[in-house]
């Protein structure tokens, strides 16, 4: 027996060496479980991250792949991750990308150094995480040879990016999740998702099919900047757990931004920046074009969209959206006009989807006797004035403006033009992202520093160093409060800033329901700079009943509704770190 024994642990040995010598050819070093790989071009061939993931099957439950600052990885054959425990795929620079002015991310390619596009990008083996790095299609045309970079085999499987800069696809970054899949973006840049002919095309995640269940989307301190395609689709009848998206910036985007027929309920959507988005408009003639990626009751889609069927129901019916800014460039309001007087694909009732809500969205949210768990609070609609955006905002801007008129032409084929700075051209086979990040997304405007649910900034809080470390020692208590709105509708859990202290206090409102006046009363512990505001449902605002500094003590206000027409108002109270908001109902 014991000869036996001993027969077995050398035939294991044997087995287990020859993989790891198999591994160490393309590794540099070793420190305990984690390999630093060698890039193609230092190993003098193609695809050593493919071939050391393939080769290394005892890889154990703490391997960490670390790639090379400014090293080139191309992919070849759709490599896998460990189907039974966690892989990593790292960068060595943990500094935020958007921020570092170091050496450029490793590139991890579909297009190998011969030219040769070779890969869609990589399946998911259980638990995949890759940070760090900067992603790539292979090349500016797009892959041919894959749909989606990350790909699910199976149910139960996660996957994460974070950190990444992500530029071109074929279509999304992850498509097809199966059953209590689990898909996680966070901290990344994600820019020129372009290169299908199909305006639709150039996107992050498309959630589709009927009959599956997925457990979460969460998109987090994400920028996206010039972007084609429909980055988040939520097709109808797909069962999602929960959908978040908190603190990120979209500028610049042709079409949607969040793509939903309206039945996806414990989504929350706070805490968002988008600029310049949803410019592609809408006719009755798409939705036979764009079936199943239009809204199902012909309306125009706005950056949030909420339909009552019986999906929407049996999911919850909840859907929560606060403190997000939506703000357009003056020069895109012709869009409409200017494809009406063309009467593109034969038609003249072209309407703008620049908007924050269609009238039903507008309508669900107002009526809290039918739908108490959605809730819509704050919406900014200014520019912020951000350090330094190029051409952003000017050459840029033109160029996908142009791209949004021409493209919703059903027989339009050209991928929209990638936004490049001088002196980095698109390369025949590999793209190399703009280094360092060109743009600084960081603004000064004050209320928009303290706009957030707990006083925090608006937007992707990479651009605020200090106050994203700040966040992050109180995210899981912000979700939580997230939830709780999802859950009962009471907003005032969400928007009651970790700073404030026990002396402020917004009161309800009395009359209420009232016509047409009514008095706000608030409570503040000190003397301070004091901001009280009132917005209609689409989270416009429509009137300030006080901005400047007021001592402690007790404050009355009154508010006259004589203008407007009956509904839910909210009325919001900023007092240096406190911020709290109400609803009341104008009825005529």
């Amino acid at each position: 027996m014991k000869k036996l024994l001993v027969l077995i642990a050398i035939v294991v040995f044997v087995l287990s060496s020859s993989v790891f010598a198999q591994d160490m050819q393309y590794v540099s070093s070793q420190s305990g479980d984690t390999l630093v790989v060698k890039d193609d071009i230092e190993f003098g061939g193609i695809n050593t991250l493919t071939l050391l993931m393939a080769s290394d099957s005892l890889a154990p439950a703490g391997r960490v792949y670390v790639l090379k600052a400014n090293g080139i990885y191309s992919l070849g054959n759709n490599p896998v991750s460990s189907a039974t425990n966690k892989t990593v795929i790292m960068g060595s620079n943990t500094e935020s990308l958007k921020t570092s002015t170091g050496d450029a991310p490793p590139v991890v390619s579909g297009a190998n150094i011969t030219g040769t596009v070779t890969s869609g990008g990589m399946n998911i083996g259980k638990d995949l995480l890759v940070k760090n790095v900067s992603l790539e299609i292979g090349n500016s045309a797009g892959n041919t040879s894959g749909w989606a970079w990350f790909n699910f085999s199976g149910p139960g499987q996660r996957v994460q990016v974070d950190n990444c800069i992500l530029e071109h696809t074929w279509w999304v970054w992850v498509g097809g999740p199966q059953a209590d899949s689990r898909i996680f973006f966070t901290n990344s840049y994600l820019t020129n998702l372009t290169g299908h002919s199909c305006r639709r095309n150039g996107g992050v995640v498309d959630i589709n099919g009927t009959a599956t269940h997925m457990d979460s989307l969460v998109v987090e301190n994400c920028t996206h900047v010039h972007n084609q395609g429909i980055l988040y689709k939520f097709r109808e009848g797909y069962v999602t757990g929960k959908a978040i998206f908190n603190h990120n910036d979209f500028i610049n985007n042709s079409s949607f931004v969040i793509m939903s027929n309206g039945n996806t309920a414990n989504m929350s959507v706070t805490n968002n920046i988008f600029i310049n988005c949803n410019l592609q408009a809408y006719s009755d003639t798409l939705y036979v074009a764009d079936v199943g990626e239009v809204d199902k009751d012909k309306l125009p889609m706005g950056m949030v969209n909420v339909r009552d069927d019986s999906t929407f129901q049996a999911n919850g019916a909840s859907f929560y959206a606060d403190c997000n800014l939506a703000y357009w460039d003056a020069s895109l309001a012709d869009i409409p006009a200017t494809l009406n007087a063309a009467a593109v694909n034969d038609m003249t009732d072209w309407v703008s989807q620049m908007i924050p809500m269609n009238s039903r969205t507008a309508a669900i949210f107002a009526d809290d006797a039918t739908y108490p768990l959605c809730t819509n609070g704050v919406w900014y609609s200014q520019m912020p004035t951000f350090a330094d955006t190029k051409d952003l905002f000017t050459t840029a801007l033109a160029t996908i403006k142009a791209y949004s008129i021409a493209s919703v032409d059903v027989t339009y084929g050209t991928p929209l033009d990638s936004w490049r700075q001088p002196g980095n051209e698109e390369l025949t086979n590999f793209i190399y992202a703009d280094w360092p990040c060109p743009v600084d997304l960081s603004y000064t405007d004050a209320d928009l520093l303290t706009g957030g649910i707990g006083g925090f900034p608006v937007g992707d809080l990479n651009w605020f160093p200090t106050q994203n470390a700040a966040w992050e020692a109180q995210k899981a208590t912000e979700y939580a409060k997230i939830q709780q709105v999802l859950d009962t509708g009471d907003i005032t859990v969400a928007v009651k800033a970790n700073k404030g202290v026990d002396t402020y206090q917004l009161a309800q409102n009395y009359p209420n329901p009232f016509n047409p006046a009514t008095k706000i009363q608030f409570t503040i512990g000190k003397m301070s700079n004091v901001k009280l505001t009132v917005y209609n449902a689409l989270g416009q605002e429509v009137a300030t009943l006080v901005n400047k500094t007021l001592n402690a003590g007790q404050h009355e206000y009154a508010f006259d509704g004589s203008n407007l027409v009956s509904g839910i108002y909210i009325y919001r109270l900023e007092a240096d770190n406190f911020v709290q908001q109400n609803k009341m109902l104008l009825v005529k």
